[in-house]
This record gives C-alpha cells, sequence and structure tokens, in this order.
C-alpha cells in the first residue's frame, strides 16, 4: 500500500493573537493509490493541453499558485481515478496551550496513517511518502514515530512502515495531493467548489483533537 501524504494550512497555537484568523485551518491530506499511471497521467496531461505557458514552464504544480482552470482540471482528474482519499483537520483556535507544532504534526501524521491502515485492512508493506521537508534528527524522529504502533489494534498480517521523502517537484502524487489537500481546506473556509469534485472519493475523515 502506497500513502501519498501533503498539508495545507500551518499549525498555529489558536492563543497568539490573530493566529487563527489568518490561518484558521491546517489539513493533512492523504491519498491511497492502487493505480500508479492514473494520478501520473493526470499531471503530465494537463500540462501538456493548452495553458497558460507559466504552468508548462513551473517545476510543479500547486494548488495556491494555480487558476481556477488548473484547480479544477486537476481535481476533476483526481476524481476519476481508482484512488482514496483521506485527511485530517485541526482547527487552530481549539489549540488553547502551548504545543510544539512539529509534534503535533507527527501526531496527526500517526493517526491518519494508521486510520488507513485499519480502513483498508492493509496486510503488506506501507509506504509513505512525503514531500522532502525533514531533515536530520526531525526525520528521524519523524520516520520512529509513524513505525510506532502503539495506541493502535492493526491488521494482523500488517506487514513493515517506511516512510520516503520525496521532492515533490520530480512527484505527480505530491503534486496532486497538494491540490487535494488545498481543495479540503477552501471547505473548511467556506468554499467547497474544488471539494465537490473530490467528495466521492473520501474514505475517511476525522477532527483531530489536541488534548
Amino acid at each position: 500500500m502506497k500513502i501519498y501524504l501533503d498539508e495545507s494550512g500551518s499549525i498555529v497555537n489558536g492563543l497568539v493573537t490573530n493566529s487563527s484568523e489568518s490561518v484558521p485551518y491546517f489539513v493533512l491530506a492523504a491519498l491511497v493509490t492502487r493505480e500508479d499511471l492514473s494520478i501520473k497521467r493526470c499531471i503530465k496531461d494537463i500540462r501538456q493541453k493548452k495553458i497558460k505557458k507559466k504552468y508548462k514552464k513551473t517545476s510543479e504544480l500547486k494548488f495556491n499558485a494555480s487558476d481556477d482552470i488548473i484547480k479544477r482540471r486537476v481535481l476533476e482528474c483526481i476524481g476519476r481515478t481508482n484512488c482514496d482519499i483521506g485527511y485530517a483537520v485541526v482547527c487552530n483556535a481549539d489549540i488553547q496551550h502551548e504545543v510544539e507544532p512539529q509534534l503535533i504534526y507527527n501526531e496527526i501524521c500517526r493517526q491518519l496513517v494508521y486510520k488507513i491502515i485499519n480502513n483498508f485492512n492493509a496486510s503488506e508493506e506501507v509506504e509513505i511518502i512525503m514531500d522532502k521537508s525533514l531533515y536530520g534528527a526531525k526525520r528521524a524522529k519523524f520516520d520512529a514515530h509513524m513505525a510506532d504502533r502503539s495506541g493502535f489494534v492493526v491488521p494482523a498480517k500488517l506487514g513493515e512502515i517506511r516512510v520516503i521523502h520525496v521532492d515533490s517537484k520530480s512527484c505527480p502524487y505530491i503534486q496532486a495531493v497538494d491540490f487535494i489537500a488545498g481543495a479540503i481546506n477552501r471547505k473548511y473556509r467556506d468554499e467547497d467548489l474544488y471539494y465537490q469534485k473530490i467528495l466521492h472519493k473520501i474514505a475517511l475523515s476525522f477532527i483531530f483533537k489536541i488534548c
């Protein structure tokens, strides 16, 4: 099983003045693929179509840097693929005490991945693929946290859990999940036009609570 992760928004303590107003939600999205080629074709085909020159020249497609046409095309294409989507959302206003954002991020990733593993009754090795943004000790700590199964009942035949950090510029699947995360974040900000295009692909979602 391959699970691609990406996020939209930032994790910000809601007690900080105006922080929750400027960044109200953090969304972590996951793309669970069954076929590699379908998502790859979505990004490749859209870049080859008649679109603005800047999108053909850019190293990668990003939700926040794309116009409405690109957003709709990418999300509609994802909606036609044989994949599933899961996501977690954090309302920053609910973070009422000091917590290190990286620790929250690590735990959101772990909870989302294990919910997906159980939802699909995974009985094989699980690869978690994400953008290369963590380095050194932070990456090692994150990888160890993802491999920690404590607190979860997991399928009996679940294999090894591996984390792979890749450059999003060369990974169309990370680019695709960036659009998914962006669409979901917009939905929580009362704009669900893009979200509706992938709604039928969402297998699970939950509100992450900071205790």
